[in-house]
């Protein structure tokens, strides 16, 4: 798909590609891609460049650039995050609700992981962006999305947790940083009284890129302002629309997975995997001492081989990295450079497709603490490419 523009950005399309193509994910290789970056970095190719790079390594890092290959399954927690994707605007950009208001948020943040929140919101993407490839194919196609937030219930006691406040910032930086020039608008509609601290908030963690497409709307205002753009026959009443479900439910509840307003269950929460994993024959137990470094060494001698982790601490974080180097011998590569995870309220799982063989190293840093020691469960696993499949 070309991009009309000017010679000089055409040019700059065209190195940009030259220096990546060797690099580049599936649905990459358009012009439209290159450019979304090339304007969030104001056409230094340079750095348009290694973010690329950056965003690249991350997908692969984390295995995002293979969950439709590998049979990615949603976790079961995610259902209650009432989301559907409803259609498309008059430019073809994706238009998809989430009904904040009637989801369980702080539930949520309990009941999924910071990668699994993130695994799940980057698989939503992709199966959008195929839907749009798909149903849009001889149409008119706008790879910008459209978001409505329905606010309606949303409770003040839940956001101010400080899972969800470092959760949001979480999604919302991934976000920004993953897939620049990707939103088109956010409708927050039903927003209650106190959403303006929330706004204000973001204005200090988010760019102006992203703040200034969030736009609010009173219920009154949402049918006139929506309606020049979608077609309301796609949005349930509730926000304007004129859909309402066969009973005459304005907030559309059949179009979500589980029902309205119902909490995620306490057998989801992730808390519960504590004792899972601390009465697991197959795991490790040890100490990580004041000012020192844990190193898990995991041999894999397939390529395109899944190596998986978990871990826990007990009272305290811990810093958890991945490193890698061919042999005994070699110098150590970081993966993934060590960060601070609160593994001692959340049980931390991950996985990694190793394209190479080698030796790749769990890395469980705690040289920043001088006075308090870590006591860690662990365990690791390496699946061999035949598994993977079957799986």
């Amino acid at each position: 798909m070309s991009v009309e523009g000017t010679e000089a950005e055409r040019e700059a399309i065209k190195t940009l590609r030259e220096r990546v193509l060797n690099i580049l994910l599936p649905y990459q290789d358009e012009d439209y891609f290159f450019k979304k970056w090339l304007i969030a970095y104001k056409y230094d190719i340079n750095k348009a460049e290694e973010m690329i790079r950056g965003h690249i390594k991350f997908m692969k890092t984390h295995g995002l650039d293979k969950l439709e290959e590998n049979n990615y399954v949603p976790p079961k927690a995610s259902d209650y995050f009432h989301t559907k994707m409803l259609g498309y605007d008059n430019e073809g950009s994706v238009v998809r609700i989430l009904h904040l208001g009637a989801s369980d948020i702080r539930g949520l943040t309990m009941s999924l992981s910071k990668m699994d929140s993130i695994r799940f919101a980057t698989y939503v993407l992709i199966c959008d962006g195929r839907r749009q490839r798909r149903e849009r194919e001889n149409d008119t196609i706008c790879h910008k999305q459209v978001y409505i937030f329905d606010l309606q219930g949303l409770n003040w006691t839940s956001i101010i947790q400080r899972s969800v406040v470092e959760r949001t910032f979480t999604l919302l930086k991934n976000y920004e940083r993953n897939h620049p020039e990707s939103l088109k608008i956010v409708y927050v509609i039903n927003a209650p009284s106190f959403f303006n601290f929330i706004h204000n908030w973001l204005k200090t963690v988010l760019p102006e890129s992203i703040i200034s497409k969030l736009c609010l709307l009173s219920k009154e205002e949402c049918p006139a302002v929506l309606g020049k753009h979608i077609d309301l026959s796609i949005l349930p009443a509730s926000v304007g629309g004129t859909m309402v479900d066969q009973n005459g439910d304005p907030n559309c509840p059949s179009l979500y997975k589980m029902p309205l307003n119902i909490p995620v269950p306490e057998s989801l929460m992730l808390y519960n995997q504590f004792c899972v994993l601390d009465n697991d024959p197959n795991a490790m137990k040890t100490t990580v001492e004041c000012g020192a470094l844990f190193k898990v060494p995991c041999i894999v001698s397939e390529p395109n081989s899944n190596l998986q982790w978990d871990y826990q601490t007990l009272n305290f974080d811990i810093c958890f990295g991945l490193s890698f180097r061919k042999d005994e011998i070699s110098e150590s590569k970081p993966i993934m450079t060590p960060r601070r995870v609160d593994s001692h309220r959340i049980p931390e799982s991950g996985n990694f497709f190793c394209e190479e063989t080698g030796i790749y190293e769990l890395i469980f840093d705690n040289t920043y603490s001088w006075f308090t020691k870590k006591d860690l469960v662990y365990k690791a696993s390496v699946l061999p490419p035949h598994m993977n499949e079957e799986d």
